[in-house]
């Protein structure tokens, strides 16, 4: 069973982990799993390591993960719940995406907008609050301006009883079962401070370069262009040079346009490219038909299946 995050975050890989845990190494095999762009956690929850490493450069979501697992489930439920009724949040028991009746629709806009500001008005902010706002955001997103305030439009959703509070239940009780070290920090200082091959096993889901997302569009987090790509292949293949296995996540083909450098750089050190057929990138709910992504890897996967770029 996979289970799902409670943090929302784009891109996560909820859909595709059942693909992914058939190329990763035997749990037997590993002795420190490494989740570098961690976000959401949902593979850090899901992977059968029991040492695992969360690493998130976005320090809004490493806080609240922290947030999420060091509260019980039901503290976190009963605190969205008072919110609801403290702002008479729009709840329903069933999703909804979209409300029909405009002026149901600006109301629920208008408490949620209310909601949003008392957030950002605190000084010392509470971070269940900001969780609370992202079920109701605009495809549950978190996104936050300048000055570090969350800034998410109302999304005509809702805090869904009888499933989000099972997910959490489920999220908390996975947790227990593993060693979790959270860093909130940058992703390539933490790949070149890894000098010697201790059972390591790195995953990463960096931003794609030829998709456009919140996070690698975002200078407050640093961006992502073609020097970051550039400097996380050299990382990858000093680690390769070390025996660290390591697995990354990308995209290699949206909406027409090839990501060329990507796919000489594998094959030229013979990574192994695996594509997950009938698997496509997935942004702001929507999947896209014309894009194709990957998982490479620098070693001999446990499950063996022919690969396109194999024929």
């Amino acid at each position: 069973m996979i289970i799902k995050s409670p943090i929302f975050y784009m891109g996560n890989k909820y859909d595709l982990m059942e693909n992914l845990l058939m190329y990763f190494p035997k749990k037997e095999n590993v002795n420190q799993f490494i989740d570098l762009f961690g976000g959401s956690g949902v593979v850090s929850i899901n992977v059968p390591y029991k040492n695992v490493t969360y690493n998130e450069l976005n320090h809004n979501v490493v806080k609240l993960f922290k947030e999420i697992i060091e509260n019980k489930p039901e503290t976190i439920i009963k605190h969205i719940e008072n919110r609801i009724c403290e702002f008479d949040l729009y709840n329903k028991t069933t999703d909804t995406r979209n409300i029909g009746d405009i002026k149901v629709r600006e109301e629920a806009n208008k408490k949620y907008l209310e909601f949003r500001k008392y957030y950002n008005n605190q000084n010392n902010k509470n971070l269940l609050d900001l969780y609370t706002l992202t079920y109701f955001s605009f495809c549950n997103m978190m996104r936050f301006n300048n000055e570090d305030e969350f800034n998410m439009p109302f999304g005509n959703r809702c805090f869904l009883f009888g499933e989000h509070d099972i997910s959490l239940k489920l999220f908390n009780n996975a947790i227990k079962d593993k060693n979790i070290n959270i860093r909130n920090s940058d992703a390539l200082e933490l790949l070149s401070s890894i000098t010697e091959n201790e059972g390591q096993f790195i995953y990463l889901d960096p931003p794609y370069l030829n998709t456009m997302a919140i996070y690698n569009e975002s200078r407050a987090f640093g961006g992502w262009e073609m020097g970051h790509d550039i400097r996380l292949m050299n990382q990858l293949d000093r680690l390769n040079k070390l025996g660290i296995k390591w697995a990354m996540s990308n995209v290699l083909v949206n909406k027409g346009k090839r990501n060329d450098h990507l796919e000489k750089w594998a094959n030229k050190n013979g990574y192994k490219i695996i594509d997950f057929e009938n698997k496509t990138y997935s942004a702001l709910g929507k999947g896209n038909a014309k894009t194709q992504e990957v998982l490479i890897i620098n070693y001999k996967p446990p499950f063996e299946r022919i690969s396109i770029f194999d024929l």
